[in-house]
C-alpha cells in the first residue's frame, strides 16, 4: 500500500465529526484568505469583476478533476437546485467581499456566526418545522450576542454590518441547499456546477464595470480562484461527512483564524466585545447543533 493510500485509509477511519472539523477548518482558512485578497484587490478592480475571475479560474482548476472522472459525474436530477444555490452563493459572496472592505475580518466573521441561528429560525418559518422552545431561546441568545458585537447606540453601525447581516440570511438558505444536494451528488460535482453556472452569470454583471487586470493583479486573481475552489470543495466535504447542524457547530473556529489573518495582513485586532459577543453567538449555535443532533437520533431510534 502506498503512502497516500495509507493516509487516505487512516483519514477515512477517523470519526465523522473529526473529518468534518478538519474540512471546515481548511474551508474557513481558504475562504478568509480569499476575502483578504478581495479586500486587497478592491482598491483597483471592481468587485463584480473580481467575482467573475474567481468563477472563471474556479472552472479552470476543476477541469482536471472533470477530465479524470468523465462527464458522467455531472449527471444530476437537481439542476434547478444547483442554479438556485449558485445565485445565493453569488449574492452572499458579493455581500461578504464588500463587507470585508468596510469592517475588520474578525467583525465579519463574528457577525456571520448568526447563520445557524437564522437557519434554525428559517426552518420554523419557511419549512414549517416544530417551533420548539429551545430554538427560540437559542435564537434570542444569539441575537443578544450579535448586539454585544455591534453595540447599537454605543458605536455607529456602518453599512458593512448591514451587508454582513444580509449575507447571513442569504447563506442560511445556501447552506441548507448544499446539504440537500450532497445527499445525491458528490461534493466535487456540487462545486463544479456552482463554478459552471456562476461564470456566465458573473460575466454578464462584470461587463457593466469591465476592466482588464494588470499582470500582477492577474496573478493575484489566479490565486483567488484557487482559494475559492479549494474552499468550495472542502466545505462540501464537511457537509458530506456529517449533518449540517454539526458542521455549523464548528463555526467558532473561524473567529481565531480571522483574528490571526486580520492581524498579520491588515494590523487589525478585534476588541474584547467582538470576542465576548462571538462566544455568546457560538454557544447558542453549538446548543442548537447539539439539541438538533440529539432530537434527530431520538427520531431515528
Amino acid at each position: 500500500m502506498s503512502l497516500s493510500d495509507t493516509i487516505s485509509s487512516f483519514f477515512e477511519n477517523l470519526p465523522a465529526a473529526v473529518r468534518a472539523a478538519f474540512w471546515l477548518l481548511l474551508a474557513s482558512t481558504t475562504f478568509l484568505l480569499m476575502m483578504s485578497l478581495a479586500r486587497h484587490l478592491a482598491d483597483d478592480i471592481d468587485m463584480l469583476v473580481i467575482v467573475f475571475w474567481r468563477a472563471m479560474f474556479g472552472v479552470v482548476f476543476m477541469l482536471p478533476w472533470l477530465a479524470q472522472r468523465g462527464l458522467h459525474v455531472m449527471k444530476t436530477e437537481k439542476i434547478v437546485s444547483h442554479f438556485t444555490r449558485t445565485l445565493l452563493a453569488y449574492g452572499g459572496m458579493l455581500c461578504l467581499f464588500y463587507a470585508a472592505t468596510m469592517i475588520s475580518l474578525a467583525d465579519v466573521t463574528a457577525i456571520a456566526f448568526l447563520r445557524p441561528i437564522v437557519g434554525s429560525a428559517l426552518a420554523i418559518v419557511v419549512l414549517g418545522e416544530a417551533a420548539l422552545g429551545r430554538r427560540w431561546v437559542a435564537t434570542l441568545v444569539g441575537l443578544i450576542g450579535a448586539l454585544i458585537i455591534v453595540r447599537p447606540g454605543l458605536i455607529e453601525i456602518n453599512t458593512g454590518v448591514w451587508i454582513v447581516l444580509g449575507a447571513v440570511l442569504i447563506n442560511s438558505f445556501y447552506a441548507i441547499l448544499g446539504k440537500y444536494l450532497v445527499r445525491t451528488d458528490s461534493p466535487d460535482t456540487v462545486a463544479m456546477y456552482m463554478m459552471l453556472i456562476l461564470t456566465p452569470i458573473s460575466f454578464v454583471a462584470a461587463l457593466f464595470v469591465w476592466q482588464w487586470p494588470s499582470g500582477e493583479q492577474f496573478l493575484w486573481l489566479i490565486l483567488f480562484g484557487a482559494l475559492g475552489t479549494l474552499s468550495q470543495r472542502t466545505l462540501a466535504r464537511a457537509y458530506h461527512a456529517v449533518d449540517a447542524t454539526v458542521v455549523m457547530s464548528f463555526d467558532f473556529l473561524r473567529l481565531p483564524i480571522a483574528a490571526v489573518i486580520g492581524f498579520v495582513l491588515f494590523a487589525e485586532f478585534p476588541d474584547i466585545w467582538v470576542w465576548i459577543g462571538g462566544a455568546v453567538v457560538c454557544a447558542s449555535s453549538v446548543f442548537i447543533a447539539y439539541r438538533e443532533s440529539v432530537a434527530g437520533a431520538a427520531r431515528s431510534a
